[in-house]
């Protein structure tokens, strides 16, 4: 069955309405992007995976090399037994040698670099002294080879294959796009749930690695733009538009879709205690200061049900902020997502959130994608309903 059929027959488009911003619309960030004309710049991805450290301990089992920021090499061996590394005000000190570079590049000829106790990464390794004067580490390796590390934390290894393969091509294609927004800057993405979750060469897994290589080269692209394919875990009920939730123009595979096949995830439904003294805590941190928090309801309701501004009713005045960002302040792992259904308080006098999904809620419901797959829907015809109006596009270059 096609997408196309898939979409109007057997799950209709939920179209949303549009909340005015309340900021110029050329203010307003353009999601889609122009693929240039020679990627090869785009085959290796810069991943942040440590941020200011004193120091780090390298080490690899494998032949390496070491080379300075102009490309000159500093050592090499057949194997590493552990190099300490450390910041100095005119360089970086490798053990004991000092050398007046901005970072230093570390190859490994075979089973990966560690990096301290964390991980071990594929490939290179980049040691920058940033502008703290701490030091910031980036794993650089074939943008194919990182997303083996992605999938089994962004999916499942136990998922089917086609929910894989789908989660592959919308990491990919999201990916893509921090490549290029962020080509002039030290890194591509970091490694945490605010990019990708990314982990190293130990999380890969033999079924998702089939995934990747199986839709090797493939994006999804829109107008034939590439556009970041966002994904969350649980949408509760219906992903939300994307220009209601962050400053960007409108895109139509971002729009927002009905979804009601997330109702086995174990997020669909959530409850989270907030404290009125923690609220003002978080307010006075962004520099939103408020007296006693009375009481606080939602507000710029959208047709998924999620709450877009929220109301803090305190004893000086009421003050409105943004439900995505609150969310965020407070705690993400808690307030999961901003489609509240209710808020009350206990008799300790505590706010009690009650509400669905997990995340943004804003293009692929992963826990949807999940059931999909089971029902035996193809990867692209699962991209196709989350994504309406984008092709997955086999880009030139990457077919080897």
């Amino acid at each position: 069955m096609s997408s196309r059929i898939l979409r109007f027959i057997m799950f209709p488009v939920l179209y949303f309405c549009v909340i005015t911003p309340a900021f110029p619309a050329e203010q307003l960030r353009d999601l889609s992007v122009s693929l240039p004309q020679d990627l090869k710049a785009l085959s290796k991805i810069r991943i942040l995976v440590q941020r200011d450290k004193p120091q780090v301990q390298v080490s690899t089992p494998a032949s390496f090399e070491v080379f300075d920021d102009k490309g000159l090499s500093i050592t090499s061996g057949a194997k590493l037994a552990g190099a300490t590394v450390k910041p100095l005000e005119h360089g970086i000190q490798w053990w004991d040698r000092i050398v007046p570079t901005r970072f230093l590049l570390v190859k490994s000829m075979g089973n990966g670099i560690r990096v301290g106790s964390s991980g071990v990464y594929r490939d290179e390794v980049l040691i920058y002294k940033n502008a703290k004067g701490s030091l910031d580490v980036i794993s650089r390796l074939e943008l194919d080879d990182y997303l083996k590390s992605v999938i089994p934390f962004e999916g499942n290894p136990k998922w089917a294959l086609e929910s894989l393969k789908a989660q592959a091509v919308a990491s990919r294609t999201f990916a893509l796009t921090k490549m290029l927004a962020r080509r002039n800057e030290e890194y591509d993405v970091s490694s945490g749930f605010m990019s990708q979750v990314y982990a190293g060469k130990q999380i890969e897994n033999d079924r998702t690695n089939q995934a990747v290589d199986a839709t090797r080269g493939e994006v999804l692209l829109y107008k034939e733009k590439i556009f970041p394919a966002y994904f969350h875990s649980t949408c509760g009920g219906a992903t939300t538009a994307a220009d209601l939730v962050w400053r960007v123009k409108p895109l139509a595979p971002l729009g927002g879709v009905d979804c009601k096949f997330c109702q086995r995830s174990p997020h669909y439904k959530w409850e989270a205690v907030v404290t009125p003294a923690e609220i003002k805590e978080k307010l006075a941190k962004q520099e939103m200061p408020v007296s006693e928090v009375l009481g606080i309801r939602t507000d710029k309701i959208d047709r998924t049900g999620r709450a877009h501004k929220l109301v803090i009713q305190s004893t000086w005045a009421e003050k409105v902020v943004d439900a995505d960002a609150f969310r965020v302040w407070v705690d993400p792992m808690r307030l999961k997502s901003n489609l509240i259904t209710k808020i009350k308080t206990n008799d300790a006098g505590a706010f009690v959130f009650k509400g669905r999904g997990w995340g943004h809620g804003v293009g692929m419901c992963q826990y949807g994608m999940k059931y999909l797959g089971e029902l035996g829907y193809g990867y692209q015809e699962i991209l196709g309903y989350y994504f309406p109006g984008a092709q997955v596009s086999k880009l030139k270059g990457f077919e080897e």
